[in-house]
């Protein structure tokens, strides 16, 4: 009996010693460190004004179970962010005031799995919400959902103690809550957490971009490409930078005609461009355009007609 007693004794040390506690279903746990979800540790509800937030959403069952779709690619949850507001009245009851909301987009492994790691305000080192294929928050603007937006409303909140409360939607259900108190006397160097979180986030987005695939070599078009596009005014507003690499993405050109006569009036041909910007970053401008009108039964000189929209990419995967 008492040799029971002392490895029943030994067990429960080692696990307090370990930090490791069984989550509850619908819970959601917070750290001031990245959150290894099977062994969570260092654990807290309690922060100070400039600490990194991250937490980890525990479920019943998971998402694609959750949702009753087995063969869901993709699952939006939505994140919310409350605060915690004391009465006016002592008969009536705290109200919770929505800060923010954010899409997130499950796929993969990740809806397998019934926990979800969630950032909140997270070291822009040290973070799971951007740097996933998994666990995708889209952009609202120029900016991204999830931390980034969280990290700036956080940045206006007023000096002093506030209850926060995070909830997951899922399937129009909550399905997991948790809260932590906050405490501070400024909370504006949240704004720029954010900014570094919004760059990082930038960074790990356009790691794997690739120039397109070429369709077509011809080294003069593309060299007729360059000076076309050089010598348009769109070029010297918006682009500017230094011609890296031209690649065409059509396999022929595509003749337009007049609808009513038939009569042809031009050819035209896409590309891709890649420049380096003042700044030392690379960018791709997607299907730019290029057009030679058909006059005397021959093409004239090749001349930029539009662009798309631009991506960045590494500069060291621009010639990959």
């Amino acid at each position: 009996m008492k040799l029971k007693s002392i490895l029943i004794l030994s067990v429960a040390i080692c696990l307090i010693s370990m930090n490791v506690f069984a989550q509850k279903n619908g819970e959601i746990i917070f750290s001031k460190k990245l959150i290894n979800p099977s062994s969570p540790a260092e654990l807290t509800t309690q922060f100070q004004s400039g600490d990194y937030i991250y937490s980890v959403a525990f479920f019943e069952k998971n998402i694609l179970k959750m949702i009753g779709k087995e063969s869901a690619k993709n699952v939006s949850v939505e994140v919310f962010i409350y605060e915690l507001k004391a009465p006016l009245y002592d008969y009536q009851q705290p109200s919770e005031m929505q800060l923010e909301t954010s899409p997130l987009w499950v796929s993969g492994d990740a809806l397998q799995k019934n926990y979800l790691p969630l950032d909140i305000i997270p070291g822009a080192s040290e973070m799971t919400a951007y740097g996933s294929a998994d666990l995708v928050y889209k952009k609202f603007g120029p900016k991204f959902y999830g931390p980034v937006k969280f990290a700036e409303r956080m940045s206006r909140l007023e000096p002093g103690k506030h209850t926060i409360i995070v909830k997951i939607k899922c399937n129009y259900n909550f399905v997991a809550e948790g809260k932590f108190d906050i405490n501070g006397d400024n909370y504006s160097v949240y704004n720029q957490i954010s900014g570094e979180i919004s760059e990082a986030a930038s960074n790990l987005k356009t790691k794997g971009m690739m120039m397109p695939k070429a369709a077509r070599s011809d080294k003069q078009l593309e060299s007729e490409m360059i000076s076309a596009f050089k010598a348009s005014q769109t070029y010297k507003d918006r682009v500017k930078g230094e011609i890296l690499r031209v690649v065409i993405i059509d396999p022929d050109w595509m003749i337009r005609r007049n609808k009513l006569t038939g009569i042809i009036l031009h050819r035209y041909i896409r590309a891709a461009i890649a420049v380096k910007n003042s700044d030392g970053t690379c960018t791709v401008w997607q299907n730019v355009t290029f057009q030679q009108d058909y006059v005397g039964n021959n093409f004239q000189k090749t001349k930029f007609d539009g662009i798309g929209d631009p991506f960045k990419i590494p500069c060291e995967n621009v010639n990959k």
